[in-house]
């Protein structure tokens, strides 16, 4: 059964564009978006004091299983993008996030995009997702972080 979130919880975070990860002609090379995503998810949930390792350990993988991203204007070297993350659909076993991508100080984003992901056990069997960490994705921040990740 899939739950559409209708108080979706987000995150945003603050990633600035190192020049390892910019292409020859200075863009952000377009790989590093999801690599920036995934830093985001990570974020969102340690904010609301979890743990990818202990879910890790306990035998839970939330692996993508889909992503799709769309690119609008380029980030370029030294810009600060904002992240935003919203979780929008919880299933029996999956998640479905959005993001926008913005330039830090800008409204209009420069990239959006969509994942879905899986909870899988270390053999590659699907799991359900158990209560603790359906309370875990819709708790509130709890831990803020200020500044950047670099």
């Amino acid at each position: 059964m899939t739950h559409v979130m209708t108080d979706k919880p987000r995150s945003t975070v603050h990633i600035r564009v190192n020049y390892a990860d910019v292409d020859r002609m200075g863009l952000l090379h377009h790989s590093v978006y999801l690599k920036y995503m995934e830093r985001t998810r990570e974020e969102f949930i340690r904010r609301r004091n979890g743990a990818y390792a202990a879910m890790e350990d306990a035998g839970m993988l939330i692996v993508v299983v889909e992503a799709n991203l769309k690119y609008k204007r380029p980030a370029r070297f030294d810009d600060v993008l904002a992240i935003t993350l919203e979780l929008y659909e919880v299933g029996a076993a999956s998640l479905r996030i959005a993001y926008e991508v913005r330039r830090v100080g800008e409204d209009d984003p420069i990239a959006t995009a969509t994942t879905r992901h899986a909870l899988v056990s270390r053999e590659g069997r699907a799991l359900r997702l158990t209560e603790e960490i359906r309370a875990l994705l819709a708790r509130d921040e709890v831990v803020s972080r200020h500044g950047e990740l670099g």
